[in-house]
């Protein structure tokens, strides 16, 4: 009788705190959403999008890609500085223009025929159903095979790390286009799981011109052997840069690579939002200006520190990833955690990683929650772990030292290390995944 009791009144505390958890994340998503259209600079990486939308649907080509002629990465003249001047800093010598494959301006081409604020709403519904897919394809890929009592407990973790997770109520804020990008990569994953290898490499490669990073995936499937997958990537790839062909022609096509190539030799960029170890480096190692997107040249023992701690993360994963995963106890969750790992090289070794690309992050976390609650039992230093790591994450460096001055956050040293605590985080979740992977037999 006690011991029933005992069970009733667990369930009792599980569901409980389950409800509680859903209600919370609910509330703050909402709350978040609602309250960002009143921020000054919502939707400010959305006007590039739809001031290229409106040029596509003006046929003004030309100017989509006239980086050399209109200041490259930033443009110094032109349609875009002329927007960004009359939408939010009027005095700005630079204003954030479109930098990625023409082929993706099609997205924005339906809201050019909009007003800028009413564009700016409507991308902003289009991302919270984004955020509401992401959670819906992770859970919905990942059928509970634990305790059934946790099953309720687990999907209020998924539904609160979805739904609270920083990054992703930034790319919100800013009107990015992150949570586009994630859920591609989310729905490659639903289809994965379901065994559409092909349909998966199709969805995966939807983005791999977008970002260029997620072509790590490409890597590791073709490591993997799963040739399928490798060919809808590149198919879906392909079909992407024909689309940019036609609609901004070859030059147009020659001008964006020479940018993004430009951009690649042009040093590092030590914003605050930066958080892959370049990032890192530069804030705690660099007077570059942390408070603007300016490019920095960067010194040659720098550059070889950054390559080092490149090719040890690199060489690390690797290491752990040796087993195949059907060759393990747990071939799903081996690849779980080489998908995930994947993804921290992808966000750790990039040269830029602005704080909302971490809403990739939601991925491994799941994956790692998951792992804890269905083993019956858990170093508990672990959790522990993943609880610093994840509160280090979700802390972007510039929202918890606002309120000092801009430029006592750009002079001392401490202010500069503090900007990079998701960066911090991040790592500590890196190495977490490392160990369990390397205990996957």
């Amino acid at each position: 009788m006690i011991s029933k009791t005992s069970d009733q009144s667990q369930d009792t505390a599980l569901r409980l705190t389950a409800v509680l958890l859903i209600a919370f994340a609910i509330a703050f998503f909402v709350y978040y959403g609602v309250n960002t259209i009143n921020d000054p600079v919502f939707g400010i990486d959305f006007l590039p999008y739809h001031v290229a939308g409106r040029l596509l649907a003006a046929g003004n080509v030309p100017a989509l890609t006239d980086f050399a002629e209109a200041g490259g990465f930033l443009a110094n003249a032109g349609p875009f500085l002329d927007d960004f001047r009359r939408y939010f800093f009027a005095d700005s010598p630079v204003g954030t223009r479109w930098i990625y494959l023409p082929a993706y301006i099609w997205i924005f081409r339906p809201l050019a025929g909009l007003e800028f604020h009413a564009a700016a709403y409507v991308w902003l519904v289009v991302n919270i159903a984004l955020a509401l897919l992401c959670v819906w394809l992770l859970w919905s890929a990942r059928p509970w095979q634990g305790n059934q009592r946790l099953n309720g407990l687990r999907v209020a973790w998924i539904a609160f790390m979805g739904l609270a997770f920083q990054p992703v109520l930034d790319n919100m804020w800013h009107g990015n286009i992150s949570g586009l990008i994630f859920v591609c990569f989310c729905l490659s994953y639903w289809l994965l799981r379901r065994q559409r290898s092909f349909l998966a490499g199709l969805a995966l490669g939807l983005i791999v011109p977008l970002k260029f990073y997620p072509g790590l995936f490409v890597l590791y499937f073709a490591w993997r052997r799963n040739w399928s997958f490798v060919a809808g990537t590149v198919i879906s790839s392909v079909a992407l840069f024909v689309v940019s062909l036609f609609t901004v022609g070859w030059a147009g096509n020659l001008a964006y690579f020479q940018m993004v190539w430009a951009e690649l030799q042009s040093g590092g960029i030590p914003a605050f939002n930066n958080q892959s170890i370049s990032g890192f480096l530069l804030h705690t190692f660099t007077q570059g200006d942390v408070n603007g997107w300016q490019n920095m040249g960067v010194p040659p023992w720098l550059t070889i520190v950054r390559l080092v701690l490149v090719l040890a993360l690199i060489a690390a994963v690797i290491w752990a990833l040796r087993r195949r995963p059907e060759g393990t106890a747990d071939p799903t969750l081996a690849q779980d955690l080489d998908l995930a790992l994947v993804i921290s090289v992808m966000l750790l070794a990039s040269p830029i990683t602005w704080y909302h690309y971490y809403v990739w992050l939601l991925f491994p976390l799941i994956v790692m929650v998951d792992a804890f609650l269905s083993r019956t039992a858990v170093d508990t230093r672990r959790p522990v772990w993943l609880a610093i790591g994840y509160g280090l994450m979700v802390v972007q460096g510039i929202s918890m030292i606002r309120p000092f001055a801009a430029q006592a956050i750009q002079d001392v040293w401490v202010l500069r290390v503090l900007l990079s605590l998701s960066f911090f985080g991040a790592a500590i979740l890196t190495g977490l995944m490392l160990r369990l992977r390397s205990e996957v037999r």
